[in-house]
């Protein structure tokens, strides 16, 4: 054993080496009362060569708490957290809490194992389970974890859930839970064998299983982590998992078939750069490992369970998150005879339309800023003005000078003065979006998808084409002289796919032919 805990720890150390750039991203855990529960984490995360961050709890604006638990009236006898206070934290998520203060100092959040989730924070909330030797563990608990999870996924922090924080991406992503397997199973007239988390023994103890899980997307971030199809031997403890993703952003990206069904073991958003959960505990191998605990090697080996902690922090330190950047304001001198709460209300009325929600306005009046900055490098003085009379005249934003005729909603004319101010959710070089049906086909991988295939892009690593001009459905659409750019992300549910220009040697040939455009 000796042998074995030496081996493990020099190759800690390789990979804390190899993480090198990676050494001062701060990765931040979600708040749990149980201060034990971080320690597998930790060591998972200084394993990758990160530096780990407890975050603080948080808390609804006007909620009651005794000490750092939510007073009675809040939660039921079984400590579910009531529906009408629920139906509040859904609402509101963490908007009136001080979370961007809270998270400021992070670039990515691990969410942890533990008890089950209050079903009354389902987008379709569910009655209590009924088993109590299985009740939710903490109310307080689920509400912190449900905004923070809310605030990272909002602002497209990378995240990655384990187990029960893999079922949090799930409930705050809209998807229901299977709230027992035993009892799922036997409610349909199926055997259950227990392969997800062991029956107690004499003692009344549990412990982690193993068990194999499948890849069923060779484009997901799970297939980059894994590198198979099959990933052996995960260390396993649940009783309550993901049971639908119809009608959520999410995609399921790995399965166990367990006793005639298929049970998801991996979960992403496709809208979101790095959000990941897998109902399983690659922590736990590291902390077994890097501990010695005899037996450890039932489980995966510990530079693939360590594997998942190293994208996390990969993706966090390529700085995909909230990017501050130059401000932008009122000049002393007229500039284009616009005031500042114009142009403000111009931005409102032209994000609004280009995305259509708040979430994608932020992202377009980001990317317009690193046009501007990218088509103006010498013009560090700018003012608000010269950047709307830039926008209305460059012609890179349909129907541009129409917006200024538009009433804007005033949600949207804080979007424009949050990220006229500074606050952009988009690295300078994301310079690239258009409309899918300007789009000729992507490719990931070597092969060629259409646009509209939105479970196809994968950031980084899709490459996007765009088609030469013509006519669909009696609309003109494509480019004079089409070009090509790598998929970054999709700032929203329902927008159009942004990334950033190819490297002149990036080894891709433009389309030339409408025929090559694949629908």
């Amino acid at each position: 054993m000796k042998k074995y805990l030496l081996i493990a720890l020099l190759l800690v150390v390789t990979l804390a080496a190899t993480a090198g750039d990676n050494a001062r991203v701060c990765v931040g855990i979600a708040w749990v009362p149980n201060a034990a529960a971080y320690e597998r984490v930790v060591m998972s995360i200084e394993a990758a060569g990160g530096e780990a961050v407890i975050l603080p709890q948080l808390r609804p604006a006007g909620f009651e708490y005794n000490g750092t638990t939510l007073s009675e009236k809040y939660v039921d006898e079984m400590g579910v957290l009531r529906q009408e206070f629920a139906d509040i934290v859904k609402r509101d998520t963490y908007h009136g809490t001080d979370a961007e203060t809270l998270l400021s100092d992070v670039q990515a959040v691990v969410f942890l194992g533990g008890g089950d989730i209050s079903p009354t924070l389902f987008a379709v909330p569910q009655p209590w389970h009924g088993i109590a030797d299985d009740s939710p563990a903490d109310a307080t608990r689920d509400v912190s974890e449900f905004m923070t999870m809310a605030y990272c996924l909002d602002h497209d922090i990378p995240v990655l859930g384990l187990c029960r924080g893999m079922q949090m991406l799930g409930v705050v992503s809209g998807a229901p839970l299977i709230q027992d397997l035993p009892t799922c199973f036997e409610a349909q007239g199926k055997p259950y064998h227990y392969l997800h988390r062991m029956q107690r023994d004499a003692e009344g103890k549990r412990y982690y299983t193993p068990h194999d899980v499948a890849v069923v997307d060779s484009a997901s971030l799970l297939f980059s982590i894994a590198g198979a199809d099959i990933i052996r031997n995960v260390p396993s403890w649940h009783h309550q998992v993901v049971g639908d993703v119809a009608g959520t952003p999410l995609r399921v990206t790995g399965v166990t078939a367990t006793d005639g069904m298929d049970i998801i073991e991996a979960i992403e958003r496709t809208d979101k750069t790095f959000a990941l959960g897998v109902q399983f505990h690659p922590e736990e191998a590291v902390r077994q490992y890097l501990k010695g605990v005899a037996g450890a090697e039932r489980f995966m080996p510990l530079d693939e369970a360590v594997a998942y902690f190293r994208a996390l922090i990969g993706h966090a330190h390529e700085g995909r998150r909230f990017i501050p950047g130059r401000a932008y304001v009122q000049s002393d001198t007229t500039v284009y005879n616009k005031t500042a709460e114009e142009c403000y209300g111009f931005f409102a009325v032209l994000g609004r339309a280009e995305q259509g929600s708040l979430e994608g306005a932020t992202a377009e009046l980001s990317l317009l800023l690193n046009l501007f900055e990218r088509r103006n490098p010498d013009r560090v003085d700018a003012t608000i003005q010269e950047v709307a009379k830039w926008a209305t005249e460059c012609g890179w934003f349909a129907h541009a000078a129409r917006r200024w005729e538009k009433e804007p909603a005033p949600e949207y004319v804080a979007v424009a003065k949050n990220v006229l101010g500074g606050n952009r959710v988009l690295p300078p070089n994301i310079v690239e979006h258009d409309c899918r049906e300007d789009l000729a086909y992507i490719e990931t991988n070597g092969v060629r998808y259409s646009p509209y295939d939105k479970d196809k892009y994968v950031s980084g690593v899709t490459v996007c084409y765009q088609a030469p001009v013509h006519e669909h459905n009696g609309r003109r659409y494509g480019f004079r002289k089409p070009s090509h750019w790598v998929f970054y992300t999709f700032p929203a549910p329902k927008s159009d796919p942004f990334g950033y220009l190819c490297d002149g040697d990036c080894g891709h040939e433009n389309v030339t032919a409408e025929e090559d455009i694949v629908r």
